[in-house]
């Protein structure tokens, strides 16, 4: 494991917050000349504002054109040695059937999950791989999460089902990135404190957000893996939370935060 980062590129997307500006500040403490990429430059200042060693890039990971023009200005530096990742949205509409018609999820909520959760996936994959390949090879680490790997009742059917194609996509494209002298890793954490919580339709209490993975937890799970020369799959988990979910049935106060009553 190599933890020290001088001189090396690191990708974060999805920097602006969260587990991704956990990251980026994380790597950018090792050395590495992190950029990091997402869809306003406003949204990025507070990441930048870290570490010298962090850019801020305008990146929409849903469109090739706009990675196309990110990686002209990160291959300026060099080919990337590791891409971490991070970028993902959910929404307050995320069931097939609900009393309440607005918590049914949209046709358009179903095209930006796709877009984004899983194309945004496969298009960064691509961006890096030929640079990675032609320095010799990189590293690659993808946050899916608990809900592509079993039941998950509270992130929502787009969400989950995304999760899955994206496991599926690492799972299937390993050996094939490997051949390239690429590793792929795929961090799957339970529930995290990140951004997307706040699209909850039904509020997490303060005691429930604390006893969550916290975004720093992420970023350091995130740093390990990408140290690493050996393809992971981690999922990572709060104490309160079974693996493969989180059935109806766990105990209080977490239920109310679920919204299945209503």
């Amino acid at each position: 494991m190599d933890t020290n980062w001088t001189g090396k590129v690191v990708i974060v997307t999805g920097g602006a917050g969260g587990m991704g500006q956990a990251a980026a500040k994380r790597f950018a403490a090792a050395g590495a000349k992190t950029f990091i990429f997402g869809r306003t430059l406003e949204a990025l200042k507070a990441t930048a504002s870290l570490s010298a060693h962090i850019v801020p890039v305008v990146c929409d990971v849903s469109d090739t054109s706009s990675i196309a023009e990110a990686m002209e200005t990160v291959l300026k530096t060099g080919a990337p040695d590791l891409l971490v990742h991070t970028a993902g949205i959910n929404t307050a509409d995320r069931f097939m059937a609900h009393a309440d018609p607005a918590r049914i999820a949209s046709e358009e909520t179903w095209k930006k999950m796709l877009d984004i959760n899983v194309l945004g996936v496969v298009n960064m994959i691509e961006a890096v791989t030929k640079p990675m390949a032609d320095a010799g090879g990189g590293r690659i680490v993808v946050v899916s999460s608990t809900a592509g790997h079993g039941f998950d009742s509270f992130a929502g059917v787009p969400y989950t089902a995304g999760k899955w194609a994206v496991h599926g996509l690492l799972f299937t494209a390993r050996p094939q990135l490997a051949a390239h002298g690429i590793v792929i890793s795929e961090y799957a954490p339970g529930e995290a404190n990140t951004p997307l919580v706040d699209q909850r339709p039904v509020q997490p209490t303060a005691e429930h957000r604390a006893a969550m993975i916290q975004s720093e937890d992420c970023g350091e799970t995130l740093f390990f893996m990408g140290s690493q020369a050996h393809s992971m799959s981690v999922i990572q988990l709060p104490v309160y939370q079974p693996f493969g979910g989180m059935p109806p049935e766990i105990s209080a106060p977490w239920l109310a935060g679920l919204g299945l009553e209503k």
